[in-house]
């Protein structure tokens, strides 16, 4: 079954296009790819950015690409186009029995394979072992629907890149967020423990101070 990749994945690539030719490299691979996540700041690296500092990530990324063991991805057979940028994550996403394509397939299949340089440039980060449970929970917890705990958006508000990033920079320490849309198509979040989800008054409070930081109506007003 051939898995379509969501709009997010779309987006990521186009960005990793563009570092790919920003770099030298006529096709995007690994490296490309997650240095467009690390650029986006959103699902999932609003999970990992807790556990690594995403401009040493970015940096240990960069320093592995600059160094004399370096090669660029080599053409692919197939297709030849230009800005063309290989997929990750399909083995990942039919081992969680998910329908489609998402960015964190690709990251967990990155980190998985401990020659990418993804992988490498994390391994002297972090405990990648952690960081892959990390992204898990914060999945399993945004798949299983709202949590009690969790806080709807004010209504037309969506849950795009800026909203994130901004949700991310305003959470506690120690704190992660899962996020999804109800059944009515209402985008929800909810802040993540080392426990599992937290009580609702946090979630309230982060969500209205990354709201309230672009400038966009809280769920107070």
């Amino acid at each position: 079954m051939m898995l379509s990749p969501t709009p997010h994945y779309y987006q990521i690539m186009g960005r990793a296009a563009e570092i790919a030719r920003a770099v030298g490299s006529s096709f995007g691979d690994a490296e490309h790819l997650f240095l467009g996540m690390l650029h986006d700041g959103g699902w999932p690296m609003n999970v990992i950015s807790r556990m690594v500092d995403p401009g040493r990530a970015e940096a240990a990324v960069l320093a592995i690409l600059n160094g004399p063991g370096y090669s660029p991805p080599p053409r692919p057979r197939f297709p030849r186009r230009e800005g063309y940028v290989r997929l990750w994550g399909a083995e990942v996403a039919t081992e969680m029995g998910d329908s489609y394509l998402g960015v964190e397939h690709a990251f967990l299949a990155m980190i998985r394979r401990p020659e990418t340089v993804p992988a490498r440039a994390l391994a002297g980060l972090a405990d990648l072992e952690a960081v892959e449970a990390a992204v898990l929970r914060a999945k399993n917890a945004s798949a299983a629907g709202p949590p009690q705990d969790a806080v709807v958006l004010p209504e037309g508000q969506k849950m795009d890149s800026p909203l994130r990033q901004a949700i991310a920079s305003a959470l506690p320490d120690g704190t992660t967020f899962g996020f999804n849309c109800d059944a009515a198509g209402r985008a929800w979040m909810c802040v993540i423990g080392p426990g599992g989800p937290s009580d609702a008054g946090l979630a309230r409070q982060v969500l209205n101070t990354a709201l309230a930081s672009l400038h966009r109506r809280t769920i107070d007003n």
